[in-house]
């Protein structure tokens, strides 16, 4: 019995001890003047040109979303300045995102494919906001007047503020509280990640 409660103690104790590893610089950044307000709440930085944000949408997201705690929220910033036609592409998800879940999710994941599954570029502006609107169910007249009303100026406004944590290590970039972003270079499990955002959304 005492050998039974020492190895639970000392299992104990190898958990703590993993916890006061993460150590910033190592494990994450404290962004500072470069971050935004977003208390108790995890926020992805991405863009659906980049194909590691499109690896993380995929394989990571959905559970580590599902593992955040009690409480907290999740939001995602689709920034506006990754290439190609990447203000283009932020506006058409920023009008299905106002439009609903269900419209935004459908234009999101069909220019990740398009780009990163099917590898077929678009050669226009043009061309790159058609292929979101028709993804989306999404009539031209509907986007004219919705890509420049306060709704939506308002939530690019708010996706561009990850430009300046874009600039820090890239994207996908996962900040905790609009302070720490976490250096995914660093992290070697789900359990690692989710322990790390846990501790994160203490300070």
């Amino acid at each position: 019995m005492k050998r039974l409660l020492s190895l639970a103690a000392l299992s104990l104790f190898a958990l703590s001890a993993n916890a006061a590893d993460y150590s910033e610089g190592k494990h994450y950044i404290d962004l500072k003047d470069n971050g935004f307000s977003a208390n108790n709440q995890v926020v992805k930085v991405y863009s659906t040109n980049c194909p590691f944000c499109y690896k993380y949408e995929k394989a990571v997201m959905p559970k580590y979303i599902e593992n955040l705690p009690e409480g907290v929220s999740y939001d995602a910033y689709h920034i506006s300045t990754k290439p190609p036609f990447g203000k283009e592409k932020a506006t058409v998800v920023a009008v299905a995102k106002t439009l609903g879940e269900k419209q935004y999710k459908k234009v999101k994941m069909a220019y990740y494919q398009h780009l990163h599954d099917d590898k077929v570029k678009f050669k226009s502006s043009e061309e790159a906001i058609q292929f979101g609107l028709t993804a989306g169910n999404i009539d031209q007249a509907t986007f004219d007047q919705a890509k420049n009303s306060t709704k939506v100026t308002e939530l690019m406004t708010k996706w561009d503020q990850g430009i300046k944590v874009a600039k820090v290590k890239g994207i996908p970039a996962i900040v905790v509280n609009g302070r720490y972003l976490i250096n995914t270079q660093s992290i070697t499990s789900m359990t690692m990640l989710d322990e790390l955002t846990a501790e994160l959304l203490t300070k």
